[in-house]
């Protein structure tokens, strides 16, 4: 299992997500959408063909969905009220990461089609 690949998206994802951090982007907004959209279907088409790392490619939505709150809690600047979710979301997308870098598939840290239909619902995709 190649998890450089993987740990490519996550570094894409960290950086797309400290340069709106910066410019102040919502999760909602173009630029973070025209970096998602593309990427997000990338994966999932990878994961469809079963590409030797589409196990460890499974971690990358979660890590995505948590950058994505954070982004917005940003945003919005709840993030000074809500320090407990902001601490939630870091240590499960440092858990990710590590994860990903020792090719560990986090069966805690997927996704299922229920919590992305419920994630969806509450406005993180």
């Amino acid at each position: 299992m190649d998890n450089k690949n993987v740990l490519c998206y996550l570094d894409s994802i960290d950086d797309a997500y400290l340069k709106g951090r910066v410019k102040k982007w919502s999760r909602y907004s173009t630029e973070w959408s025209e970096f998602s959209i593309p990427m997000n279907k990338e994966i999932r088409q990878k994961i469809k063909e079963d590409v030797p790392e589409s196990s460890l490619l499974t971690m990358v939505l979660p890590y995505w969905f948590n950058r994505s709150e954070l982004l917005e809690m940003y945003f919005t600047g709840k993030y000074k009220f809500k320090k407990g979710a902001v601490k939630k979301l870091r240590k499960e997308c440092e858990q990710i990461r590590d994860d990903v870098k020792v090719g560990i598939v986090n069966e805690f840290s997927q996704l299922s089609m229920s919590d992305i239909v419920s994630k969806a619902i509450k406005g993180a995709v």
